[in-house]
């Protein structure tokens, strides 16, 4: 989860918006999904990674007010486009345990 925030607001800090942000998340969720050790476990690392990355992304980069509507709004479109995000970390982690298993030496 640390590593999703880090990688959420370092994003911000080097300006790196729109399109562009794909490149260095699908890159981090092949990561989580190579180094984890069953489908299952990637398929969780992945889904909460995306998670809190789009969750901190978007959190870290919000410069609305404070009223009451905007904030709801916020609210809501921070979680629908969370859980857009873990979909997204749960396909990268699948397909990057999916290079682990294929990397392994065959051992018949």
């Amino acid at each position: 989860m640390g590593s999703s925030v880090l990688l959420g607001v370092l994003c911000l800090k080097i300006r790196i918006h729109g399109w562009l942000n794909v490149i260095p998340w699908m890159v981090a969720a092949l990561i989580v999904g190579f180094l984890s050790k069953t489908k299952k476990a990637s398929l969780i690392n992945g889904a909460v990674f995306g998670y809190f990355l789009f969750v901190s992304y978007i959190f870290f980069g919000y410069r609305g007010n404070t009223a009451w509507g905007p904030y709801v709004t916020f609210l809501f479109f921070t979680f629908a486009f969370s859980l857009i995000g873990a979909v997204a970390g749960l396909i990268g982690s699948s397909i990057g345990f999916q290079l682990r298993r294929r990397s392994k030496p065959f051992n018949g």
